[in-house]
């Protein structure tokens, strides 16, 4: 499979896994790599089907990145479940695991640490926090509510408050911190930026031809609403967009 040459591991994943196999945790390191790629496999599923082209996976100490052509104006159905494809694939794993400790394939010990560690990145993932599963699923549940930006801000500052109650929440320790310090960066990234994600937002609007079923009246561009299409102070969407980028292309 094509997807395989995707993939890179990043130089710590290396020094990790070293560490797990010197110490004799072999057992632990196949089974929570079979969950990691596991999850993984549920989202590439689900973005091979909604057409999405993937730049690479990096697989991280803690986990991994998939990096994706995707555009931002992607239904929020679809971010949804490419969101929550991980999750639904570990979901699926329990009854592939249990079968396999019913059959004797597996023993007590193994089918133990599979629950143990599949649990826990379940509810890992499901933090609000940038740039994991949680946050995406949000945005795609606030798109809905709110204009574009205004989502963006809030799955921001949710991200910033959700790492602050992640890290005093569980037992201090140098992995922690090291986990905690990279999910700072990741969302301070993120928020660094918001300007340059919501003019692609808007110039993947202005050049692609999406359909809408609502109507929604606002009274500037920063509040534009996703799955709408939008009057800008009675004027079209497109006719205000077409004018916002010609000028920008003038200069």
């Amino acid at each position: 499979m094509k997807i395989f040459y995707k993939i890179k591991i990043n130089h710590l994943s290396y020094f990790i896994i070293l560490s797990f196999l010197l110490c004799g945790y072999f057992n632990y390191f196949l089974i929570i790599s079979n969950i990691i790629l596991f999850h993984d496999l549920g989202h590439i599923i689900f973005m091979k089907l909604f057409k999405i082209k993937i730049i690479n996976i990096e697989i991280l100490p803690f986990g991994s990145i998939i990096n994706t052509y995707i555009n931002y104006n992607l239904n929020s159905n679809k971010l949804l479940l490419i969101s929550l494809g991980g999750i639904i694939n570990q979901l699926l794993l329990y009854l592939i695991y249990y079968g396999l400790f019913r059959l004797g394939f597996i023993n007590n010990i193994s089918y133990g640490i599979f629950l143990y560690y599949n649990r826990l990145i379940i509810l890992f993932n499901m933090f609000p926090i940038i740039p994991l599963d949680g946050s995406k699923a949000l945005l795609s549940i606030l798109e809905r509510i709110f204009s574009y930006k205004v989502s963006l801000k809030i799955v921001n500052i949710l991200s910033l408050i959700s790492i602050m109650i992640f890290v005093l929440i569980n037992k201090i320790s140098f992995n922690l911190l090291l986990l905690g310090l990279f999910l700072f960066y990741k969302t301070y990234l993120e928020i660094l930026n918001n300007n340059y994600i919501y003019k692609r937002f808007l110039l993947e609007r202005y050049l692609d031809n999406i359909g809408y079923f609502k109507v929604k009246r606002v009274n500037s561009i920063d509040n534009i609403y996703k799955n709408k299409y939008n009057f800008i102070n009675n004027v079209r969407e497109g006719d205000y967009l077409k004018k916002i980028f010609d000028i920008e292309a003038y200069f």
